[in-house]
């Protein structure tokens, strides 16, 4: 057989490739990094070369990596890569040993891979029947029907086709690069690009090919270390070659290439929903779907990196902050217009942010500790308004005498959180409620409760003229209320509580899938200890809030519910902004989430206005001119 096809059968399933062209895009220099890390141990042993060809070859491809990483675009990382490159050149021409050799190219490898946007794993589960057939249709004539490198073809072949049951060989393959190679194909080959295939054929085929080298031993004990933790994430399966993994991996590794379902079923990765919605809306905008890509980029912000964002900000609350303001900074450019190449290198951009933001999780997320802490975080955070809220309406009640509403309280509160998880429930195994549909819940919810916050809140600051507060306990606080006003108790705590639940029912979601099976009672602890908090602060309102005299009680609530309207009003804009309903314009002001004030014209002139006519109010009020609320 010519050399020509040894080349293709040998690129297209083992993803060694002999690529005569340089790199031009992170692809197909990850392809060349891969090609020298793996081959190089067959052209040099013992500091020698044991095939001069071979060690011609690696000399090419070091100099070809060093060429394609200077002509990459540029970002924050190119100088690291430059020098792995120019480490690697080092090694390959003064014939270090192989294993050195292999370690630079896979820490280049990394060091791509989380700086230049490149869509890592496959979206939906790989398919292995099918992949099955596209070998037989493609590959068995050479590498036989089993892969052991028998085909009829076999025989021409000088060396003889590879066997996929070489474990030692298969071991320092990834997932990845078979799937490269497959897309890419090799230029002045034989061998082909296969892009005419779908993407979810290529990783089919990738997956099939990767696993054949695993016996029933191997497979047997990867079952049992997925059983035990599952914590090899798709991520991890896909770009780490088995012999890079730790402890039970590369059994687990092996298993999960026979089991892909397994990786899909442990939950999708937030952060590479992001990546490939952002690509997908780059690609539309490119296509002059302008509508599409907006759309897309809404919900790859939703559905994605808003769920990890808990996590984030326990490891690197800067990068949360950079990854937010590239997505509004590229929404908007979208919905300005803006040329193709500018919202192509921001979509580049966010990749970059994205998959340092990937990294980043993958290597912290596993940690009791942060597991914890996220817990914790989320539910105080969620909680905070609504039970301030909830606690101050029942003080209220308290002080005044009207105990017979606080029943009507806990139908609002106990309801909203019955609803709340039955929409959870209806999301998870009913209908897909997609991110942009939870925030316009939350926007027009929160919009409401600050509207009714900031009438209560006057009319509490009504309240503390002596005339007034008299003629209000003679015509109401003497009597009780009628059926209307207590429902009306029972809608402010309902609303209160509602837009906070299914919020935190999402984000603990997505925390559980990030945490393997032995940081699942630390994720249990943090909010049991957020819980406990919430209950400690609802406590001190009761205990020092109704020792407070009723003017100065009266005084403090009415501020707090004007504060709390002020807040609700910035969150519910952004949440609306955030789903794409609101238009947004970026300025440069402080970002305060726990106030809801963020850096845009449209929420803090809402808020500016609201507090405007409070203070208004409040003047007018202090005059005397007011008219007494109802």
């Amino acid at each position: 057989m010519t050399p020509w096809i040894r080349s293709c059968l040998a690129a297209l399933l083992l993803g060694v490739s002999l690529p005569t062209l340089a790199a031009t895009d992170p692809n197909s220099l990850l392809q060349l990094v891969d090609y020298v890390g793996v081959d190089y141990a067959g052209a040099v042993s013992d500091g020698q070369v044991s095939n001069p060809s071979e060690y011609a070859e690696m000399q090419e491809f070091a100099g070809r990596i060093g060429k394609s990483v200077a002509d990459l675009p540029d970002r924050p990382a190119k100088p690291e890569l430059a020098g792995l490159a120019e480490t690697l050149s080092g090694q390959v021409k003064s014939k270090a040993d192989p294993a050195a050799v292999a370690q630079t190219a896979k820490r280049l490898r990394e060091a791509l891979m989380g700086s230049y946007p490149v869509s890592l794993t496959p979206r939906k589960a790989p398919d292995l029947a099918k992949g099955q057939a596209l070998f037989q249709a493609n590959c068995a004539s050479c590498h036989g029907a089993t892969g052991h490198g028998d085909g009829p073809a076999a025989a021409s072949l000088d060396p003889g086709p590879t066997n996929f049951h070489d474990a030692e060989r298969a071991r320092q393959r990834s997932l990845f690069g078979l799937y490269n190679t497959i897309t890419l194909g090799v230029e002045g080959t034989a061998m082909p690009s296969f892009s005419q295939l779908s993407d979810h054929q290529r990783w089919s085929l990738a997956f099939y090919v990767g696993g054949l080298f695993a016996d029933k031993h191997t497979l047997a004990a990867g079952a049992a270390a997925w059983e035990q933790g599952g914590g090899l994430s798709l991520k991890r399966a896909v770009t780490s070659a088995p012999g890079d993994l730790a402890g039970d991996g590369p059994a687990e590794a092996a298993w999960v290439r026979h089991h892909p379902e397994a990786l899909f079923q442990a939950g999708t990765d937030p952060i590479q929903v992001t990546i490939d919605g952002v690509a997908d809306s780059a690609e539309a905008y490119a296509a002059g779907d302008k509508e599409r890509a907006q759309s897309l980029a809404v919900a790859a912000y939703l559905d994605g990196f808003e769920l990890a964002e808990a996590g984030l900000k326990n490891v690197a609350p800067g990068l949360v902050s950079d990854v937010e303001s590239a997505m509004i900074q590229y929404r908007s450019a979208i919905r300005a217009g803006a040329p193709v190449s500018e919202i192509q290198d921001q979509a580049s951009a966010i990749g970059t942010l994205l998959q340092r933001a990937q990294n980043l999780l993958e290597e912290k997320t596993l940690s009791p500790w942060l597991a914890f802490l996220s817990s914790l975080v989320i539910l105080l955070r969620e909680g905070l308004e609504a039970i301030l809220i909830l606690a101050a309406v029942t003080a209220f009640l308290v002080r005044t005498g009207r105990r017979e509403a606080l029943l009507y309280l806990h139908y609002g509160w106990i309801g909203a959180l019955a609803l709340g998880v039955a929409t959870w429930a209806a999301a998870t195994w009913v209908i897909d409620i997609s991110g942009a549909m939870r925030e316009v819940t939350e926007g027009v919810t929160a919009l409401i409760a600050a509207g009714i916050l900031f009438y209560v809140g006057f009319w509490m600051h009504n309240k503390l003229n002596a005339q007034r507060w008299n003629k209000f306990l003679t015509q109401k606080v003497q009597k009780a209320l009628d059926g209307r006003t207590l429902w009306g108790v029972a809608f402010i705590a309902f609303i209160a509580v509602y837009r906070e639940v299914f919020e935190t029912v999402l984000f603990y979601e997505a925390l559980w899938a990030q945490v393997d099976a032995g940081s699942r009672m630390s994720v249990l602890g943090g909010g049991v200890a957020a819980a406990a908090g919430l209950v400690t602060l609802t406590w001190a309102i009761f205990k020092f809030g109704l020792r407070l005299p009723l003017r100065q009680f009266f005084s403090i609530s009415a501020a707090a519910m004007f504060i709390l309207a002020v807040v609700f009003a910035g969150k519910g804009v952004a949440a609306l902004q955030e789903a794409g309903k609101l238009p947004i314009s970026p300025i440069t002001f402080p970002r305060i989430d726990l106030l809801g004030i963020y850096p845009n014209i449209q929420s803090l002139s809402v808020q500016l206005l609201l507090v405007l006519i409070a203070g208004t109010l409040v003047w007018w009020n202090r005059r005397g001119k007011a008219p007494v609320a109802a």
